[in-house]
Order: structure tokens, then sequence, then C-alpha cells
């Protein structure tokens, strides 16, 4: 389970934070596979985007628990 964390004496969901750094991470990716013209090959690029998203969170919850 993920615990509140204290972020300037105010505590804050974990999931809250990481869900803040997936998306920064997801915009920057977004940046990134639009200047290399990846998206032209993607069939639905907004359900890809969401897609990314889950997996980021998922991967920043798992390195962040162990």
């Amino acid at each position: 389970m993920i615990a509140d964390t204290e972020l300037w004496g105010v505590l804050v969901n974990a999931e809250l934070i990481t869900s803040a750094i997936a998306l920064v991470l997801t915009f920057f990716l977004h940046r990134v596979l639009v200047s290399l013209g990846f998206h032209r090959l993607i069939w639905h690029p907004a359900l890809f985007e969401a897609s990314l998203f889950v997996i980021l969170c998922g991967v920043i919850n798992y390195f962040l628990i162990i």
C-alpha cells in the first residue's frame, strides 16, 4: 500500500506525486515521439498516450515501492 508523503507540511497521497511525475514524462515522450514522426505510425494517438501514462505510473510505483 502506498502511504502518504509530507510535502512542505501538508500530507499528500503518494499516488498524486507519482501521477504528476508520470504526466510530465508522458508530455516529454509525446514531444520526442512527435518530433521523430512516430505518431504517424500509431492508429489511435490518444489511446496510445493514455496507455503510455498508465505504463509510466506503474513503472514509477514499482520502483518507488521496492
